[in-house]
């Protein structure tokens, strides 16, 4: 019990929202009840250019920002070619993958290009009301290349 309310606490803190009470008199807020995305895997079903991509996924935070979660540590890119799969464990820390069960986030998909701007390789919707579900696998399309993250929404 401890741990939820630390967990909800930092969570509240880390997405910036502010207090959930009312004026003196008026009844309070519902507190928000907390899930993770904990991101499973990645297949490439076809690279989009050339013999690879540089894939790297994104995330809408609760400000609407997108923030990168995969790789993590601190790495800018996955090489992916056509049947390559790839762990996205390493990007589970990140904080903006925590949202409330009535909430929605934007995982997105992208190809680093060092000469222009990236390539979007497709988008998904995860909401937090899939809570409890199995491993989601969700196909994502764009320039070319089409692949498949697996992801499952946990509560906290």
């Amino acid at each position: 019990m401890r741990k939820n309310r630390v967990v909800r606490a930092a969570a509240t803190a880390l997405l910036g929202l502010g207090s959930l009470g009312a004026f003196a008199g008026t009844a309070h807020a519902e507190p928000i009840d907390y899930v993770k995305i904990e991101l499973f895997e990645l297949h490439c079903q076809q690279n989009s250019e050339g013999d690879h991509d540089e894939a790297y996924l994104k995330i809408t935070d609760a400000n609407g920002n997108a923030v990168k979660v995969w790789p993590g540590n601190g790495i800018k890119y996955q090489t992916m070619g056509t049947g390559y799969v790839r762990s996205m464990e390493d990007g589970n820390g990140n904080a903006a993958l925590i949202l409330g069960k009535e909430q929605a986030r934007t995982l997105t998909l992208w190809d680093y290009d060092s000469t222009s701007s990236d390539d979007k390789l497709g988008a998904t919707l995860v909401t937090g009301s899939e809570v409890g579900a199995e491993t989601q696998w969700r196909t994502v399309e764009g320039s070319g290349g089409v692949y498949v993250i697996g992801y499952r929404v946990v509560d906290i």
